[in-house]
């Protein structure tokens, strides 16, 4: 039985260790490819090849929070800025997005657990030393739970005692096409992720720099302490998530200083507007937009334990008014240079010209996504403060802002305070949305309306026009979308293609 389009996954997995590029594109993928690693440094350029792995292209988390703007002006300028793909997941688009075509998170995901299997697999098979074999071994189950994690974050409802017996994930443990594939109950799969996470701890291998590159495309003890941090916090256990945060922060923590260690490119991007005669405008970009295909610039950041981006194919992050609204727009450096302002005008806005800012830190597409130094700081932070350690939780989140605010501006602008528990959680979370915006938005919003302080919860609503699955229609009056505090859009589809060829084992979810 096909699922998952698994025959693409075997082919990377397995062919990229003996063929070239140019051979591989040669080829027809096969589910009966017989080649089978047979060696452990065939096993290791298997994990090795982070291209497999660090790529997050979530059109869902993207698209689907309130920090993605669909600017009606921005479309009448321009109206092949959004499409009719984009809204869809921006508004929650159920009915329609199961039959999008090219979804790729879903099978990405599934491609990087296969890997991982396959590993799992072979490592017996293979000659080696034996401690480095179980760190193989600590790092696939570290890479199962991962995926499994993601995918279970935007493709299942969030985790809560009501929703346990609510569709999870099909448990994937060998590289078998007659492995069941009916999706187990959403605490059998949480379950399963917990599990592997406690066979990951298992892992020796500490986090490392190889030439001032951090060797964060392969798991390490601090990259599996970071996870396990988001996985906790994932389900408000707020005493292992601070535990799990300060053992990786323990062990690594430097910060990129942004008074000293972030410029502007020495690239800008010329464009030429019409307003309405010809009038030239230069873009100023972040040093770190330059290098568009090499990873370098990318481990060398220095933040990140694990080596993963959220991916934008269609290179165009463009930050709501609330997001915009959060920063310090005088002192804030992480305005300066990752608000890139005219950006718009780099996608065709130009006439009639309308400018809107984008948001870039890597080229136009990546944004980091792997657990951090600074998201470590952030859970640390809103850990301390949700367990009433608030004057602590400030304390730790102004160990952040030093490196991003001005060092020039006053005292009162680079460090928070909090007169309350309560003022002092608004801040902190404040401060992880102007952090890690896109990222972590989707997982933050499901959690958030699903502990026990409801001070906290988030309805996201975006105005734009409607539209159907052929064309937007831009000369109707914009309406308003909404994704209450409940519902069932907190699960996007999974794609329907995916369904059809599973026979109907593989179950969509509810609406």
């Amino acid at each position: 039985m096909k699922i998952f389009k698994f025959t693409i996954a075997i082919a990377i997995a397995i062919m990229v260790i003996f063929v070239s590029c140019d051979e591989f594109l040669e080829e027809n993928p096969s589910k009966t490819i017989d080649v089978i690693p047979e060696t452990l440094e065939q096993l290791e350029a298997l994990l090795n090849n982070y291209n497999v792995f660090y790529r997050e292209p979530s059109n869902e988390r993207i698209f689907g929070t309130d920090d993605y703007a669909f600017i009606t002006d921005l479309y009448d300028a321009e109206n092949s800025i959004y499409s009719t793909i984009s809204i869809s997941y921006g508004a929650w688009a159920v009915d329609l997005i199961p039959d999008i075509t090219g979804r790729v998170y879903w099978p990405s995901e599934w491609e990087k657990i296969f890997t991982a299997n396959l590993v799992l697999q072979e490592l017996g098979n293979v000659p080696g030393d034996a401690q480095e074999k179980e760190d193989i071994r600590a790092e696939c189950y570290f890479i199962r739970a991962y995926s499994y994690f993601q995918l279970a974050t935007v493709y299942c409802l969030p985790y809560t005692d009501a929703n346990k017996t609510e569709l999870g994930l099909p448990i994937k443990q060998t590289t078998s096409f007659e492995e069941n594939i009916e999706r187990a109950t959403l605490e059998e799969t949480y379950t399963f992720i917990a599990d592997d996470l406690d066979k990951a701890m298992k892992i020796t291998r500490s986090f490392n720099k190889v030439n001032n590159l951090n060797r964060s495309w392969r798991a390490s003890t601090a990259a599996v302490n970071g996870f396990a941090a988001r996985f906790y916090l994932a389900l408000n256990d707020y005493v292992n998530a601070q535990f799990y945060a300060q053992k990786a922060l323990n062990e690594y923590n430097q910060l990129r200083n942004y008074n000293t260690d972030m410029r502007f490119s020495d690239i800008p991007t010329e464009v030429t507007i019409f307003n309405p005669n010809p009038t030239n405008v230069s873009i100023f970009y972040p040093y770190t937009h330059d290098q568009q295909i090499v990873v370098e610039d990318r481990l060398q950041f220095g933040e990140s334990y694990y080596f993963r981006m959220l991916y934008d194919a269609g290179i165009g992050y463009f930050p709501s008014q609330e997001l915009l609204a959060l920063y310090n727009q005088v002192y804030d450096l992480r305005y300066k240079f990752h608000i890139v302002e005219d950006y718009s005008y780099t996608r065709n806005v130009v006439d009639p010209p309308y400018s809107y800012p984008g948001y870039v830190f890597f080229y136009q597409s990546d944004l980091p996504s792997g657990p951090s130094v600074p998201e470590m700081l952030l859970i640390k932070a809103e850990c301390q403060v949700r367990q009433g350690s608030f004057v602590e939780g400030i304390q730790t989140v102004n160990q952040l802002r030093v490196a991003r605010m001005d060092a020039s501006a006053p005292a009162s602008d680079i460090n928070l305070t909090a007169s309350s528990q309560t003022d002092a959680l608004v801040k902190v979370l404040e401060e992880r949305r102007r952090e890690m915006p896109y990222v972590h938005r989707w997982y933050d919003v499901r959690r958030y309306n699903n502990n026990d302080n409801s001070a906290d919860d988030v309805i996201m609503t975006k105005t734009f026009y409607p539209f159907n699955i052929a064309s937007i229609l831009g000369s109707e009056p914009p309406i308003t979308y909404t994704l209450d505090k409940n519902s069932r859009r907190f699960a996007y589809p999974i794609p329907e293609a995916d369904i059809i060829a599973s026979e109907g084992v593989l179950q969509q979810n509810k609406y």
